[in-house]
């Protein structure tokens, strides 16, 4: 039985959960959410396996590295891996074949050759400035720049098959196949050659990403082939780069913010560190699972409510969202709380310096929760602007507050940065939606839409 406090949240929500738009929702986030806790253990296990086999200063580099993949893998589609999933529900409703058909070749085709184009200015930047990047660094990042292009595609694919609602063929090879790919490789190589470097490990996710990509490719074609009609292209080319543009900026700049910090402790303490704090925020990760899941299945819907006008449907069913995340996202910060220092200790002796980190970083994603995926709201009403404007303030405090405050305080500086800055994002994006749509995005807030004309450009 639910405790007091929750009843009154929880009694409307499972009556609203049998019918209509949440019941949709909620049924495909069950299932995002069990392959989310299943790809978060398996994650998990194996960021453990990789720590005890490399020791705190490898997987420092090996962390530092694949950072920098994600950072560069996620910004390389230019904003395709989410605009796909405004024009294809677009198009497959209004029986637009051909669009549908050109999205879809042009999506993996220009972000192909945008990857490509991102691993070869890494390279040369690698080039350029090798005397600046420590030595241990160069060829771990040379070798992890080539996992961009692969990354970048498979991040694609997960928009597409989302934008379709195939939840198994979105989330299954990024947050299953590719993770336990990459520790059964790494497995592998380190009983072959008696130890594991980083170099050695980013080899090896390279390979497991690659492969990962081959089979979600194959499934996701075939599937598409079955499931609409075969047309001749059309290319508007043009306007879907427009449109996925400040996507790309939005994405950008919120990595930017969740990331800054380990890129920057990077050029102020040792890789070993460095490993410490990434096993701080893998497991600080795991209370997202649960905003994500819930945020993946909503955002179409927010498009078309949006699209049909129904502002009272849109403001009930944000209002519904947030509560699906933000008391389960409380629920599991307490249990990670109590069993923090445990999980830590799991990555190696050294490993517990970094349990005070938990606590201060928590605080960051619970303000996120407490006004759910607002960003993604903004983004599916033609307001990607104000996000990209409300990340980018976020992440340039967030460089700030880093380079003031990891030179004084370390490891709890660079959290305390981080969190600050994902409350003033939350701030921001609250008050933007409060704005421009009419509706109160908050855990707190009743179900109910502003009356008045908003203003919606």
């Amino acid at each position: 039985m639910l405790p007091q406090p929750f009843r009154k949240f929880a009694a409307p929500l499972l009556a609203k959960a049998a019918d209509g738009h949440l019941a949709q929702v909620m049924g495909g986030a069950a299932m995002v959410m069990g392959i989310r806790i299943a790809g978060a253990a398996i994650t998990l296990l194996s960021q453990v396996l990789l720590a005890r086999w490399m020791g705190a200063f490898e997987y420092g580099i090996f962390a530092y590295v694949w950072v920098w993949v994600i950072i560069l893998g996620i910004l390389a589609p230019m904003g395709f891996g989410t605009s796909t999933l405004r024009f294809v529900p677009d198009y497959r409703v209004n029986a637009k074949w051909r669009r549908l058909a050109g999205i879809l070749e042009a999506s993996w085709r220009m972000v192909a050759l945008f990857g490509l184009v991102a691993a070869a200015l890494g390279l040369a930047a690698l080039g350029l400035l090798h005397d600046l990047v420590a030595p241990y660094y160069l060829l771990p990042l040379a070798v992890a720049l080539f996992c961009v292009p692969v990354f970048a595609l498979t991040d694609t694919l997960e928009g597409t098959a989302r934008a379709f609602g195939w939840v198994n063929l979105a989330y299954l090879p990024a947050y299953i196949v590719r993770p336990l790919g990459i520790v059964v490789i790494g497995g592998l190589l380190y009983l072959a050659l008696g130890e594991l470097t980083g170099l050695v490990a980013v080899g090896g996710a390279f390979v497991a990403a690659l492969l990962t990509l081959g089979g979600q490719r194959l499934l996701l074609q075939r599937r598409i082939a079955r499931t609409i009609p075969k047309a001749k292209p059309f290319r508007h080319t043009r306007h879907w780069i427009v449109a996925s543009l400040p996507l790309v900026l939005t994405e950008g700049l919120y990595l930017a913010l969740l990331n800054c910090d380990i890129v920057l402790l990077g050029a102020f303490v040792d890789p070993d560190h460095v490993g410490v704090y990434f096993a701080a925020t893998r497991i600080v990760n795991l209370i997202t699972f649960i905003y994500f899941a819930v945020a993946a299945l909503a955002v179409p819907k927010f498009a078309e409510l949006h699209a049909k006008g129904d502002r009272a449907g849109l403001q009930s069913f944000v209002h519904d969202i947030i509560q699906w995340i933000f008391w389960p996202t409380l629920a599991a910060a307490a249990f990670i709380l109590v069993f923090g220092n445990f999980a830590l200790g799991l990555f190696g002796r050294d490993f517990s310096a970094g349990y005070p980190l938990l606590a201060v970083l928590m605080l960051g994603f619970i303000a996120r929760a407490s006004t759910g995926p607002i960003e993604y709201l903004l983004n599916m009403t033609g307001n990607q602007n104000v996000t990209a404007f409300a990340y980018g303030s976020a992440a340039a405090l967030n460089i700030a507050l880093n380079l003031l405050l990891i030179p004084r305080f370390g490891l709890e500086g660079a959290a305390a940065a981080t969190a600050m800055s994902l409350i003033f994002a939350s701030i921001w994006l609250f008050i933007a939606v409060r704005r421009r749509l009419g509706i109160s995005a908050f855990v707190l807030a009743f179900a109910r839409a502003d009356a008045r004309e908003t203003d919606r450009t």
